[in-house]
Formats: C-alpha cells, sequence, structure tokens
C-alpha cells in the first residue's frame, strides 16, 4: 500500500508542471462540451472490517478486484470538466462463492493540461458517496456499509479526434462508512445500524470518452 501512494505522489508531483511542457498548442483543434466516458477499473483498501461482525469482512475478502463504471460530464472554458462518475470494483470472497462490491458515486472535477493536444495529462478530485455491498450466503440479500467518500488522483487522456479520446487514472480513495444495514426486513429496520471506521484505497481506471 505505501509503494501504491509513493508512486501517486510521484505522479501528481509530475502533472502539476505538465502545463509548460505543451508549450505548442494546436488551436484548430475543435473542443467538444459535453462528455460520456466508459471504464473498466481495479483497486482494493487497506481493511476490510466495516461490518464488524464474526464471518464478515476482512477475514475472507480477495483485496484485489476489478469492475467498471461510467463518467458524465461538461467542459468549463478549455480545460476544467465537471461532472459525475459511479465505480463499482468486485471483489471475491476466499473460500464462499459470494462475493464483495465496493461502489463509488461522486461528484469529480478535472483539470486538464495541455488541452489541445493529442497527450493531455489531468488531475482529479471528487466528493461523494461510497457503499460497500456484501452478497449474503443463500442469496438472502446483501449487507450494506454507506458513507462518505473522496476521491484525489491524476492520468491523462489520448485525444483519438474531436470525439473520441482514451482515458487512464489512479485515485487515491479516502471513505467513511458512517453506518451498517444488515436487515430491512425486521420490525426494527434500524436495529443493525453501527457507526464504523475510516478506510483509504486505491482505484485505477482504463476506458473511451466521448465528446459531443
Amino acid at each position: 500500500m505505501r509503494l501504491r501512494w509513493g508512486i501517486l505522489l510521484c505522479l501528481l508531483l509530475v502533472l502539476t508542471g505538465a502545463d509548460s511542457a505543451g508549450a505548442e498548442e494546436q488551436d484548430q483543434v475543435k473542443l467538444r462540451r459535453w462528455y460520456l466516458g466508459v471504464q473498466a477499473n481495479g483497486g482494493g483498501r487497506d481493511r476490510w472490517d466495516v461490518f464488524g461482525r464474526e464471518g464478515m469482512p476482512p477475514a475472507a475478502v480477495d483485496n484485489d478486484g476489478g469492475g467498471g463504471g461510467f463518467l458524465f460530464g461538461y467542459r468549463f472554458g478549455g480545460r476544467f470538466l465537471l461532472g459525475l462518475q459511479l465505480a463499482v470494483t468486485r471483489h471475491d470472497m476466499v473460500g464462499v462463492p459470494e462475493q464483495l462490491f465496493d461502489v463509488e458515486a461522486l461528484v469529480t472535477g478535472t483539470v486538464l493540461f495541455r488541452e489541445r493536444s493529442t497527450f493531455q495529462p489531468f488531475l482529479r478530485g471528487g466528493f461523494g458517496a461510497g457503499s460497500v455491498v456484501l452478497e449474503r450466503p443463500g442469496g438472502n440479500g446483501n449487507t450494506t456499509s454507506l458513507g462518505t467518500a473522496t476521491i484525489i488522483g491524476a492520468g491523462f487522456q489520448v485525444r483519438l479526434s474531436s470525439r473520441f479520446s482514451l482515458e487512464w487514472e489512479i485515485t487515491g480513495t479516502f471513505t467513511n462508512f458512517l453506518e451498517v444495514y444488515d436487515n430491512p426486513n425486521v420490525d426494527d429496520p434500524y436495529e443493525d445500524w453501527r457507526v464504523k471506521k475510516s478506510h483509504m484505497g486505491i482505484r485505477n481506471g482504463i476506458g473511451l470518452m466521448i465528446w459531443f
């Protein structure tokens, strides 16, 4: 985990100075405003003890997982993007068929550097909601932990045309899981809500951006 944070920090420092590296801008490139992105992602967290129950995480969670998501938003000016991002990462549970799903729903802000060039580094931050959903044995519903989520990261886009770009990002995730809701079918729907801990993690993604 420390190595991952070190790589992320170095990448942020390099990309902060990327604006001066692109001295020759291509002014004839048309910058479209709206974007829609699809993404494949992977990642993990430093712990999975959000449920605090015997047999629940972290004991059986595979920290490395994969999934997907999408992005949708609008370009302001030349380089600032404001949008929504949904990312879902699926993790296997060792020794059992059930799986755990790590979900982020975020409002993100992105600053593109060299926005008219083919290679466009960026910095990205976001805030929203996070959740961890654990399948229960036998298909008897899910156990869900909810909280607030913040991300900070960097990456780059490769412009293929005025309508299409490839994107790669790596972000650090900080989630404060507030409460746990175990069984919505009992007489007292708040019987199993509990305050839990903050988690840290890392997520990387690669996908296609469509501009229109």
